[in-house]
């Protein structure tokens, strides 16, 4: 019975250390990091007058912050709480002075726990509270519980608190994935002497780049400013014959256009609801071709005068429209947004075609490319 009690007992004075060590080295960091999201000041209404939580990031390990109630009848501020976050080799640790209570002395909570329902801190000798959880909803909304003993009687609270003056904020952000082009063909476009008009067809392809992602003080409106390198190709068969003076010449295409890119775009992105998950988006770009080559059947062949290098003009502008999803991964620096997208353009950007005629009725074709891609975007701040 002695050997029972024993064992009770030493489970019971270890669930301290059991729970701490749920937070492992190599997680403290990056959950500090995640932490340092409470920066600024939250806001909650209450009977009593307006109750602030404020923050601020004292420097790569501490946070710094306090609780005030601002009297509805003078508008005086109380402060209620002092607080700090600190980070301290593998402990974080939870501190608050509450004014008129612990003769003014500091309670410390050690971090126990740290998934998507919150941040756990617990201090099991305190009275009340023992356990203390912020969960922040996004960039918006913070929660704060509390679990406390009076007696024999567990004690709870519920504090929810949204950001106030939250400051609008940018991110760098790295983008890469696939994409899959054709060439969009309208109006008259010469037909060969079989009476068949130039086909097209689609290419897989390939883009990466960087951007400026400005988000609005809301949450739901974002400004994103993108530079990009596209790899475009799209395959195309077409046959016709151009007569200049008394000269004679036949032009056949059946051939992988090779075309890289360089982008710009102004894509502003509409969040579906506060600091959700999913958005669309929709912009305009511009492209400047890079390099053009043709890999396949090209008569003339290539020379100085004929060659799949000129068959695209220099200068593109389309339209941008798609949707982008959040993604959260167990290491955060890896968090980002999976998007897919479509792009049209809108100019004409045939060289090719516009040789074989002087006639303007007859001139009157165009090509441009159309597609989509599927890509994966990171914030650099973050790592």
């Amino acid at each position: 019975m002695r050997l029972i009690r024993l064992s009770i007992c030493l489970f019971f004075g270890l669930l301290p250390l059991l729970a701490t060590a749920q937070i492992y080295a190599e997680d403290v960091k990056p959950i500090f990091r995640e932490l340092r999201a409470l920066n600024g000041t939250w806001f909650m209404p209450t009977d009593r007058g307006d109750r602030l939580e404020i923050w601020t990031i004292a420097n790569d390990s501490t946070l710094v912050g306090k609780t005030v109630r601002i009297k509805p009848e003078t508008g005086d501020t109380v402060t209620l709480d002092l607080l700090r976050l600190e980070k301290r080799d593998t402990v974080i640790t939870f501190i608050t002075i509450a004014r008129g209570q612990n003769k003014t002395e500091p309670v410390r909570y050690i971090l126990t726990s740290a998934e998507y329902e919150g941040y756990i801190f617990e201090n099991p000798e305190h009275d009340d509270p023992k356990k203390i959880k912020y969960r922040l909803l996004g960039n918006r909304e913070l929660q704060i519980n509390t679990e406390g003993q009076k007696g024999s009687r567990t004690v709870t609270n519920e504090y929810v608190f949204e950001r106030e003056f939250a400051p609008s904020t940018m991110q760098v952000r790295l983008r890469a994935g696939l994409n899959y082009h054709n060439i969009r063909a309208t109006g008259f476009l010469p037909k060969d002497d079989f009476g068949n008009a130039p086909k097209f067809d689609w290419k897989p392809g390939w883009e990466i780049g960087t951007g400026l992602t400005f988000k609005g003080r809301g949450g739901f409106i974002s400004v994103n400013i993108e530079l990009n390198v596209i790899g475009r190709f799209a395959s195309a068969v077409s046959a016709f014959t151009v007569i200049e003076d008394t000269v004679v010449t036949n032009y056949v295409r059946n051939l992988t256009y090779n075309t890289t890119w360089l982008n710009i775009a102004f894509v502003p992105e509409i969040t579906l609801r506060r600091d959700g998950r999913l958005s669309i988006m929709a912009g305009p770009y511009v492209g400047r071709l890079l390099t053009s080559g043709g890999k396949g059947i090209q008569k003339p062949e290539e020379n100085k005068l004929y060659r799949a290098n000129n068959d695209f003009k220099k200068t593109e502008i389309g339209l941008i429209a798609g949707m982008q999803y959040k993604v959260n991964f167990k290491n955060k620096d890896l968090d980002g947004v999976i998007g897919l997208r479509a792009n049209l353009g809108l100019s004409d950007i045939d060289n090719l075609y516009t040789r074989y005629s002087d006639n303007a009725a007859l001139s009157n074709g165009r090509i441009s490319f159309f597609g989509a891609s599927l890509y994966y975007s990171m914030n650099l701040l973050k790592l």
